[in-house]
């Protein structure tokens, strides 16, 4: 049997030299660990303080019922708001409330006070003194920002015929810094306000209770459901689509003056009406959230009362909800653009009867229409213009605007786009050059007729004017512009380009030789070409549904550099994703729809799919008491999702 024998010293030296390296890799890993631990929890804590804060601002705002308004100085950035509630026994009591940011301490602060009516004198006041006030309450530290957008707003008149502007809805965004320097934002959702809300800072403009004089009209309203007559006063007055209402014009002893008045609705392209005798039928399709209704006197127009209602109920189930110019094509003199609409419960036919009208705008306004562009058709869809090639219009930056109008939900909607003039004129062969339009694939440009050797391009980002663009440079890799023959450059982009933007690019070409009769000469030309963003447009599709029947299909229209590599990439470069899907069957039978085709589109025409729907029952005797009712589904890019739209299918 063999001997037991230890280890040498240089042996033990070797393990202990390993195993030490073993021990500060494995401590590195774990604090390499720990620190990736404690900075996502530190990440994720700065976060929620940051929605915390947001989240506690909103509550504050929803129930406002009043106005709000914003200042920002050097010291802070605050925001008033003033509310007024019944205390159950008719008394109105009145607040002024504020959010502030200090920001010498980066604390955002809460107050409230009472606000005090006095009836004689027609004036408010800020109580200071009162029990129930509070006053610089902390709601949250380490802020390092407070924004309030109160932007989106609506114009309408008081009933004294001075103008008011209301907040339709608020956006608010905070950002907050941990106090060891990591920061972070939060930004709520579009808070869509409960109430109705003045932009202003002034409470006797926000609660006006002043008395009227004698001979001032007040409107009042009243409906089926409605006994008693309700004025129309802000904060109160609701009417609800496809409902009918009687609107009184009274003075303020109370007479009955309907028939000294004429009515009006001062919103343009409303669908609701106004007879001669005040009855107000609120359109089904109503897309106004607020109706301006004035009474004005026959025999002084200048004698008038307005009054506002909020238009409630259920979102319009037709609307007609933007237009979008798209250039189809943009040869050098000859651009064409179509009109896209958007639309929500349109079929094809109410949508094939939008109409559309073109204007143009020549920049600088010295110069007349009929001399930069031959006349054109300006009623249609598609826009066709021939640009005149006179040298003054060379260079000249024209501005394409759209209306389109839907006589089905009275809405009229807009878009515009600029197009630049070509800077060289016919001398260098337009007619076989394209300015534009960039697409997805390899395209061929003319830069002129002229051109021989040696010649060499430049080229970069710039905006529409030309003006280079060099925060753009460092996409600049993803162009490729390559001489093909003496007159002719190749012009492509790879993958990687930021889809969702849009991009003007400058080519310029330079030429140095030798000209007819031996002269030295030098050649300069410049061409702008538009790379229009990626977008989806989606729309609502009506599907016949019939027992049996188990496929169905929608549309959609893809525009931008892309749309040619769109239905026909391989792997596909688009997802489907069924979000909705509202149906009815028997207990237990599960319907269970998919995307199983994308069609090839023509150059003007939409793309569209092919989906099938299955179910998990063999008991044939139970498929015929199926009911389809719609189906929601989100189109998008597939790598880069921000770029979407929702087709919705309804089966009839």
């Amino acid at each position: 049997m063999g001997k037991n024998r230890g280890l040498s010293l240089v042996e033990l030296l070797i393990t202990i030299a390993i195993l030490s390296v073993v021990m500060v890799i494995a401590v590195s890993f774990m604090m390499t660990g720990s620190r990736s631990f404690t900075k996502g929890n530190a990440d994720s804590n700065v976060q929620k303080e940051a929605e915390l804060t947001v989240n506690q601002i909103e509550d504050m705002i929803i129930d406002i019922n009043g106005g709000v308004a914003m200042t920002d100085d050097a010291a802070k950035t605050e925001m008033t708001m003033y509310h007024t509630e019944d205390d159950g026994t008719g008394t109105m009591l009145y607040t002024k409330e504020a959010v502030t940011w200090n920001k010498s301490d980066n604390n955002v602060y809460c107050s409230k006070w009472k606000v005090n009516y006095d009836a004689s004198a027609g004036t408010y006041t800020v109580d200071t003194a009162a029990a129930d006030n509070y006053e610089d309450q902390l709601l949250a530290e380490h802020v390092t920002s407070f924004e309030v957008d109160l932007n989106d707003t609506l114009t309408t008149k008081a009933l004294d015929g001075t103008e008011k502007t209301i907040v339709k809805s608020v956006l608010v965004r905070v950002g907050y810094d941990d106090g060891a320097g990591k920061v972070d934002y939060a930004t709520s959702p579009i808070i869509t306000l409960r109430n109705r809300m003045l932009l202003s800072d002034d409470p006797a403009d926000i609660f006006d209770e002043a008395t009227p004089a004698a001979d001032t009209l007040k409107l009042y309203y009243t409906s089926t459901d409605v006994e008693n007559i309700v004025p129309i006063v802000d904060r109160v007055s609701e009417v609800t689509r496809g409902n009918t209402y009687n609107i009184y014009a009274r003075i303020s002893s109370g007479s009955n003056i309907n028939d000294l008045v004429d009515w009006e609705i001062d919103e343009t392209g409303t669908l609701s009406t106004i007879d001669d005798s005040g009855y107000l039928s609120v359109g089904a399709y109503e897309a106004n959230a607020y109706l301006t209704i004035t009474a004005r006197y026959k025999s002084n127009p200048n004698k008038k009362a307005t009054g506002v209602v909020k238009v409630v109920g259920d979102t319009a189930l037709k609307s007609f909800k933007s237009v979008h110019i798209d250039p189809v094509h943009m040869n050098a003199f000859a651009p064409q653009y179509r009109a896209i609409p958007v639309t929500e419960g349109f079929t094809q036919s109410e949508e094939d009867a939008i109409t559309y009208q073109w204007t143009i705008k020549v920049e600088g306004g010295n110069k007349a229409l009929s001399d930069v562009v031959e006349s054109f058709d300006g009623n249609k869809k598609t826009l066709d213009l021939v640009i005149k090639k006179d040298p003054d219009n060379f260079g000249r930056m024209l501005e394409i605007i759209v209306e389109a109008h839907s006589d089905i939900t009275g809405e009229t909607r807009t878009d515009s786009i600029k197009y630049r003039i070509d800077t060289n004129g016919a001398v260098d062969g337009d007619s076989s050059m394209e300015r534009g339009k960039l697409e997805y694939d390899t395209t061929y440009f003319k830069m002129s007729d002229k051109w021989g050797d040696p010649h060499w391009y430049e080229y970069y980002f710039c905006n529409e004017y030309g003006d280079r663009i060099e925060a753009y440079d460092s996409l600049l890799g993803y162009l490729q512009v390559q001489d093909i023959s003496w007159d002719t450059y190749q012009f492509s982009f790879t993958e990687g380009l930021p889809r969702a933007q849009e991009y003007y690019v400058k080519v310029i070409g330079y030429y140095e030789g030798t000209g007819d009769g031996g002269w030295k000469t030098k050649w300069t030309r410049e061409r702008i070409h538009y790379i229009p963003p990626v977008q989806i447009y989606g729309k609502t599709c009506f599907n016949p549904y019939k027992f049996g029947d188990n496929a169905f299909t929608f549309e959609y229209t893809v525009v931008g550099y892309w749309e040619n590599a769109w239905a026909n990439s391989n792997p596909p470069v688009y997802q489907y994703d069924i979000e909705e899907f509202d149906y009815s069957a028997p207990a237990g039978v599960i319907v269970t729809p998919q995307i199983v085709q994308t069609v090839t589109h023509g150059d003007d025409n939409p793309i569209w799919a092919r989906g099938e729907w299955s179910v998990n029952s063999g008991d044939w005797s139970l498929l015929d008491q199926i009911e389809l009712k719609s189906m929601k589904i989100r189109v998008s890019v597939k790598d880069e999702p921000s770029i979407y739209a929702y087709v919705t299918i309804i089966f009839e």
